[in-house]
């Protein structure tokens, strides 16, 4: 009876391994941080990864339904998120990085997302997932330390009140920069891969830029150490992050394993 139960248990975690093998294609070791906006209370928003990025609600932003359980709704005035400068959430020359973010709203004055350029001081070299309120579309918009710019303009309206996903990548090994729209390469450009960007000691910014803000609901935000590929972003898109950031199945096909030595 036990050896019934041990090739049980095994044949379970192999199958569990082989089904969800496409959820392994994000490692969670590539996440510097992760906001899911899942609290539904409080004013503050908890980096999931554990690494500590903990951001800070200001100015009232409300929560909401989201794209994946809650969220956080902007109104366009002077809500913000903020999270403290770290290290890790710059990268040096020649590192790769992947901003991702779901978002549904009317007015993008400002960035989504970005580090450096919170307030009307620029602290380079910065990067803004971007727009300055007179298009209904978004930027990846780089500068480097010596105030250059390089920007990925999508072509896709996404202040339009309905769901999208923006995914903007800064592929260091090849020197190009992408902005991706619902799945989908909108548009590529070279930046400059032996700048380091969002170095400065200025704060990670959601929904704010400057005096602009953005009106809207923002969701399930992540930043990357890599350049996430095509396959990647199809992941975190249909999946959302919190089953990205689920234990893999080579871990729970460890732990299954670990529990049926002590029987």
């Amino acid at each position: 009876m036990k050896k019934i139960t041990i090739f049980s248990v095994i044949f379970v975690a192999l199958f569990m391994l082989l089904s969800q093998v496409s959820l392994a294609k994000v490692k969670s070791e590539s996440m510097v941080a992760v906001w899911l906006f899942d609290e539904g209370k409080g004013s503050v928003v908890t980096d999931s990864t554990g690494n500590g990025h903990d951001g800070k609600i200001e100015k009232g932003a409300k929560w909401v339904n989201g794209r994946f359980g809650k969220a956080l709704e902007f109104d366009g005035a002077d809500d913000w998120v903020s999270v403290p400068h770290s290290k890790n959430l710059g990268f040096a020359s020649g590192k790769s990085f992947t901003i991702t973010v779901h978002y549904k709203g009317s007015q993008l004055g400002g960035s989504l997302f970005g580090k450096g350029y919170e307030d009307k001081s620029q602290a380079l070299p910065w990067y803004l997932l971007w727009n300055d309120g007179s298009s209904p579309k978004v930027t990846l918009f780089l500068r480097d330390e010596a105030g250059a710019s390089f920007r990925a303009d999508g072509t896709s309206e996404v202040a339009d009140d309905k769901w999208h996903f923006v995914a903007a990548v800064a592929d260091a090994s090849k020197g190009k920069s992408s902005i991706w729209i619902d799945g989908k390469k909108e548009a590529e450009a070279d930046f400059n891969k032996k700048s380091g960007y969002g170095t400065s000691e200025g704060v990670v910014a959601i929904g704010r830029h400057y005096d602009r803000y953005t009106k809207g609901i923002i969701d399930d935000v992540a930043l990357f150490n890599v350049a996430l590929t095509s396959d990647d972003i199809k992941t975190v898109m249909d999946e959302g992050l919190e089953v990205a950031l689920a234990v893999s199945p080579l871990s729970k096909l460890a732990i299954t394993w670990g529990e049926i030595r002590k029987r």
